[in-house]
């Protein structure tokens, strides 16, 4: 985590600007003009766009990885899927980083503090498997076909818009809501906005989400695996 930010005036800060700035221009379009009048939006809005930044960084970050390493893979006989590891762990702790802000927020709205929001441990771990399996998969497929990554980046922008990160769930017309549970990201997202905001647990969006984890992680490190044999001659 400090290699990445060695040298640089501003350090971590630049990690934190980046959803700061997001978060402002969304939150003045949609308070503003599209008008999504709900309490604390901001928390909501805020909460929302660290937890996608922490699956678009992690994921992006893990396209360019091999290629990174690639003079120590081809000197140093190591497991493979620590590369993909140790960068979905830096910028996990990024995302841990940023909760602390969230936070600062949180209490600064006057909201009190209760001790359901220790179980956000849960959900937090179901989105770092569930970020890691996605993260195996296009990293091994970016090394072996560079066009991935520009693929992956207009997929991002196309999940972040059907997401219900800027907008409340409950406006999307109820025959589509069902649409929404097929996007693991959004039992996660739903979950954790549900034991900071509302101070509930649902075990619904927990238990989803931990099997959608257990899944992508299991899909994602099979497929890094198979495709590993090769990576020698790719990289």
């Amino acid at each position: 985590f400090k290699l990445k930010y060695q040298g640089s005036v501003l350090g971590y800060l630049w990690s934190l600007l980046n959803p700061l700035l997001t978060c402002g221009v969304l939150y003045f379009v949609f308070s503003f003009f599209v008008r999504c009048e709900m309490e604390y939006y901001h928390l909501f809005l805020f909460l929302g766009i660290i937890l996608w930044g922490f699956f678009n960084e992690g994921t992006l970050n893990a396209l360019t990885s091999l290629h990174m390493k690639a003079s120590i893979m081809k000197k140093i006989a190591f497991p493979r899927t620590v590369v993909v590891v140790a960068s979905n762990l830096t910028t996990f702790f990024g995302l841990l980083l940023n909760l602390l802000v969230f936070f600062f927020f949180y209490f600064f709205s006057g909201l009190p503090f209760h001790f359901v929001f220790f179980l956000s441990g849960l959900f937090l771990v179901n989105l770092f498997f569930i970020t890691l399996g996605v993260s195996f998969i296009v990293a091994a497929l970016n090394l072996r076909f560079p066009d991935v990554q520009h693929i992956w980046r207009i997929l991002l922008q196309l999940f972040f818009w059907l997401t219900p990160i800027v907008y409340p769930f409950t406006i999307v017309p109820e025959r589509f809501q069902f649409l929404l549970y097929l996007n693991p990201f959004t039992l996660i997202i739903e979950g954790i906005r549900t034991l900071f905001l509302s101070s509930s647990f649902s075990f619904f969006f927990f238990f989803s989400s931990f099997c959608t984890a257990i899944l992508f992680f299991l899909i994602g490190l099979f497929f890094y695996r198979k495709m590993s044999l090769w990576f020698a001659e790719w990289v």
